[in-house]
């Protein structure tokens, strides 16, 4: 773990504000330093009813410095095919699911590595303080019919090059009952209905 940029970390892969992580996942996930992990190997997944369509994710980056300002920007993923991106995850489908594999979109890049090496300046000139780093996963989803009565669940996956495979974040969670007093499931628009992605994510 590099001292000058993290005293602790947080990696957390989110659908609709889902904070839970495995105990199963916490060992692999402590090896990952976001301050020197590769993040073109970085890839995110999600698995889905077959009724949800991921229409656009992207990556959060958040970091709060001990003693200074919270910051955080977002970056594209773009869904990838490749066979040593989704053939890991087919032990994990399930019927009526389906995995979508992402990536941190190429043109990207350049971006989130001057973005790491900021906050790395700015924390030695605070003095070399800790903080925290939070990732999360934002997607963008619509459905192609109606939703069944009932839970809806949905699993999500990180792997870098720290973990050596996916690491399941958040398994089998029901959307119906992640929010307290919110049915983020209602909240769903239909694929026809819900236009082009959101060019602000």
């Amino acid at each position: 773990m590099n001292p000058l940029f993290v005293v602790r970390t947080v990696l957390i892969l989110l659908l609709a504000g889902c904070t839970h992580v495995p105990v199963s996942s916490m060992i692999r996930l402590a090896r990952i330093d976001p301050a020197t992990t590769d993040p073109a190997q970085l890839r995110a997944a999600v698995k889905l009813p077959l009724v949800l369509e991921p229409r656009e994710m992207s990556l959060r980056l958040s970091v709060r410095i001990s003693g200074g300002s919270d910051e955080a920007q977002d970056f594209r993923l773009r869904e990838v095919s490749a066979p040593n991106d989704v053939l890991a995850l087919h032990a994990e489908l399930e019927a009526n699911t389906r995995i979508f594999a992402y990536m941190i979109d190429p043109t990207e890049l350049g971006r989130l590595t001057a973005f790491r090496e900021s906050l790395k300046q700015n924390q030695r000139a605070r003095g070399g303080k800790g903080g925290s780093v939070t990732i999360s996963i934002h997607p963008q989803a619509c459905r192609t019919d109606e939703l069944a009565n009932g839970p809806i669940y949905f699993t999500t996956y990180l792997r870098t090059a720290e973990t050596g495979g996916y690491v399941p974040l958040a398994r089998n969670l029901d959307l119906r009952t992640m929010a307290p007093g919110r049915d983020i499931a209602k909240e769903i628009p239909r694929c026809a209905d819900a236009g082009p992605p959101d060019p602000r994510r």
